[in-house]
């Protein structure tokens, strides 16, 4: 419980205790599922893996300048002015690594291995009863 202290000036504040709160209701946290929810009211979409792909696939036959303008475009979905801006720069080329890697996913690497086949004896200890 708050304990009230008198001020030198006349009023009293309260002082809580050790793990006391003065808001213990508090301002209630925003979900997910509520700013999913606002979002769909403002007509956003979510964005399925095969949308992903296709923006990706279609951004790589994208002509510099057309890119550039579509990166200034504020309207302009935030994730494609990120990765409109990263093809841009010096990394442009690790950037479509990723956006192919993503698309299609990696390619697979082999790896020929030799082992020696000689036995070998596991030792495990007790498991306790119980």
């Amino acid at each position: 419980m708050a304990k009230k202290v008198p001020q030198k000036h006349g009023g009293a504040v309260n002082r809580f205790e050790k793990g006391e709160s003065g808001n213990p209701k508090g301002r209630p946290p925003k979900l997910l599922s509520t700013i999913v929810a606002e979002l769909r009211s403002k007509g956003y979409e979510r964005a399925s893996a095969y949308n992903v792909v296709e923006a990706f696939e279609t951004l790589m036959n994208v002509p510099e300048d057309v890119l550039s303008e579509m990166v200034k475009d504020k309207s302009s979905p935030m994730s494609l002015r990120i990765v409109g801006k990263a093809m841009l720069t010096a990394k442009g080329w690790e950037v479509l690594q990723a956006m192919i890697d993503r698309a299609h996913g990696r390619a697979r690497q082999t790896i020929d291995v030799e082992v020696d086949r000689k036995q070998t004896r596991v030792i495990r200890p007790n498991a306790p009863k119980g």
